[in-house]
């Protein structure tokens, strides 16, 4: 008996030894914190500080973007975060996440813009971008994956769509659906001004090129270059035709050209590019069906995802996207983002954020909540 109780005596000394032992590993493998202040160019900063996690949500949603919320909050380096603050902003459909280097501010600190993550939750028209009229789009570019979901290039920038929907997102547009759609725009921009006919249809058709132009230069710079010489062509044309009330207001040429396709042709597919209204000599912008290879396919949001735009109990879809880094090209693509370990100043904000893009786990658990 006496053997026995010694060998217990015995064990649980070393248990405790070993535990002991392990304390100075633990104690090492903390994170420290302290204000050293870093100068990178004018500025100071606080990279080793202890920084926040703020929090504020409000409208139907925030129970949903709750749920997000501690998804992502359970990442160690948010337990405090280190020489960043992360502010969690909801609002009706959108959950922002901001995170801002901390820059000294005489006895304090202070934060600027930061590197941001958006969550869009059942928001529909978030996936396509800008639209060409009203509901109707170009049709997105799918160019990555994201932790096995689609990453779109749309209009305004990439976004992955996170969603368990077995359907495509988009529903091709035909001819026909394009062209009354545009007739309906106009027709109640002209009641709305009175149903005075406007002299200046082809300014609004040169904005309107001018803006898709910047939208490309942003996304397909070769396109836009094509586009910028159809644009100057335009603008000599529109200079050469000066005062003239012999060419047809843009509503009645919008009804002329829909009156010219039969009833096969207004069922084709719809195809869209700007430079389309100098070559063919159109308002529309369609390319004729004999030119398919041209332009863009016009495209609606499907019914299947449009219908939720509307529900708040549930995560249905997400819509994910960055701005991550000072290049503006790449700034919405944050797997090109070179995680910089020795990253200072206004980078460190977006070492976290890219960072924060490369932890699986937790984008697992926000993707569970998908339903």
């Amino acid at each position: 008996m006496y053997v026995f109780s010694k060998c217990i005596s015995v064990n649980r000394t070393t248990q405790l030894l070993f535990l002991i032992m392990c304390l100075p590993i633990v104690s090492i493998a903390q994170v420290s914190y302290s204000n050293r202040v870093v100068v990178v160019g004018e500025d100071e900063f606080l990279p080793e500080c202890r920084g926040e996690v703020l929090k504020q949500m409000e409208g139907e949603k925030a129970p949903l973007m709750e749920k997000i919320y501690d998804a992502i909050a359970s990442w160690e380096s948010l337990k405090p975060p280190k020489g960043i603050e992360a502010r969690f902003a909801g609002s009706n459909n959108l959950l922002e996440v901001t995170l801002s280097a901390y820059l000294k501010q005489g006895s304090s600190k202070t934060v600027k813009s930061g590197a941001t993550l958006m969550l869009y939750i059942n928001d529909p028209a978030r996936i396509a971008g800008s639209p060409v009229v009203n509901n109707i789009y170009l049709l997105p570019e799918k160019v990555a994956d994201f932790y096995g979901y689609p990453v779109y290039q749309n209009t305004d920038r990439e976004v992955s769509l996170i969603s368990k929907i077995r359907t495509s997102p988009f529903v091709p547009v035909t001819r026909g659906e394009y062209l009354q759609q545009l007739i309906e725009v106009e027709t109640k921009k002209l009641k709305e001004y009175g149903g005075e006919n406007t002299d200046n249809d082809m300014d609004k058709i040169l904005a309107e090129m001018e803006k898709a132009y910047n939208e490309l230069l942003k996304t397909v710079p070769s396109a836009a270059s094509e586009l910028k010489v159809e644009i100057e062509k335009f603008r000599t044309d529109k200079a050469k035709q000066g005062t003239s009330n012999e060419t047809d207001d843009l509503l009645t040429s919008l009804k002329k050209e829909l009156d010219k396709l039969t009833p096969a042709e207004r069922d084709k597919p719809a195809r869209y590019s700007p430079g389309a209204m100098e070559k063919y000599n159109n308002l529309s912008g369609l390319i004729p069906d004999n030119n398919s290879d041209e332009g863009d396919a016009l495209v609606k949001i499907a019914p299947e995802f449009s219908g939720l735009v509307n529900e708040k109990s549930a995560i249905r879809f997400l819509v994910v996207s960055w701005n991550v880094g000072d290049n503006n090209s790449t700034s919405d693509k944050p797997r090109l983002y070179n995680v910089d370990a020795d990253a200072k100043g206004f980078d460190l904000d977006d070492y976290y954020m890219a960072r924060l893009y490369r932890q699986q786990k937790i984008w697992n658990d926000i993707f569970n909540l998908v339903q």
